[in-house]
């Protein structure tokens, strides 16, 4: 099999859309004809300040988008007003992939660092799934993984305690923000405040901010400010019980020579 250069990837398609792109590439084999079709979509570019909205709970949309740069939560309300992250969605990902078969959003997505959104006209995405099969199979991929990761995150919420649970969510993170893990001690940047990371894992903000400490103290994590970086990252997957295969980035990580 012919090796993927990943340089040679990104200088060739580059742009708004090459985040998506690059997601595409961990699990599509899209041919450069695709990944150009892509690439040559008219699309309006939208900037979000941390706190707004990208979208909202049942609210309708006729555009496709994709996080350009940024970081946001997906969440939910319950009927008594208590908030439950449901997702994280990063650089690459389609915020409302939903909208393929679906007409409502099931959830909202606010913006928790500055975001850029590209938005692409859904009937656009339509007409170009349709001639070519391979897009539509590379967004059915996203799809999925998205459903994949839900599932797990339905583990470490039910089944896990809160040292796992918050070191898992930290190996997802790192594990998704850098697909090849290359430098596995870089530290990444996470934009959530305490109680941000406690509805995302089911636990009170008092709770996130006494497990970090012990997990600081026990030299798997260090923490400034907003930087994470974890000295011991054998051992903090190991506390958090993480295998990564369910995130799908091992073709990338095969390409470049990289195993886990």
């Amino acid at each position: 099999m012919r090796a993927f250069c990943w340089d040679s990837f990104l200088q060739t398609f580059s742009g708004p859309l090459s985040p998506m792109l690059e997601k595409f590439a961990l699990n599509s084999a899209l041919a450069d004809d695709d990944r150009a079709a892509i690439v040559a979509l008219p699309f309006s570019l939208y900037s979000y300040n941390p706190g707004r909205h990208i979208i909202k709970n049942d609210a309708t949309c006729t555009e496709f988008q994709v996080i350009v740069s940024g970081f946001a939560i997906a969440y939910k309300v319950t009927s008594d007003g208590f908030r439950q992250i449901v997702g994280f969605r990063l650089p690459g990902d389609i915020i409302n992939i939903q909208h393929m078969q679906f007409a409502y959003n099931d959830c909202s997505v606010q913006a928790t660092a500055h975001c850029m959104v590209a938005a692409v006209d859904e009937t656009l995405i339509r007409n170009l799934t349709c001639e070519r099969p391979i897009i539509s199979n590379a967004i059915m991929a996203s799809a999925l993984i998205e459903a994949s990761i839900s599932r797990e995150w339905i583990v470490n919420i039910g089944r896990r305690n809160a040292r796992a649970r918050i070191a898992h969510l930290f190996c997802e993170l790192a594990s998704r923000l850098d697909p090849c893990r290359l430098a596995e001690d870089q530290p990444f940047r996470l934009p959530l405040t305490q109680q941000q990371i406690g509805d995302a894992v089911g636990l009170t903000a008092v709770h996130v901010n006494r497990t970090i400490k012990g997990l600081i103290k026990d030299g798997l994590l260090e923490q400034d400010r907003h930087l994470i970086s974890s000295p011991a990252w054998d051992q903090l997957k190991s506390v958090a019980g993480f295998n990564r295969r369910y995130l799908q980035l091992d073709q990338k990580a095969a390409a470049l020579g990289h195993s886990q």
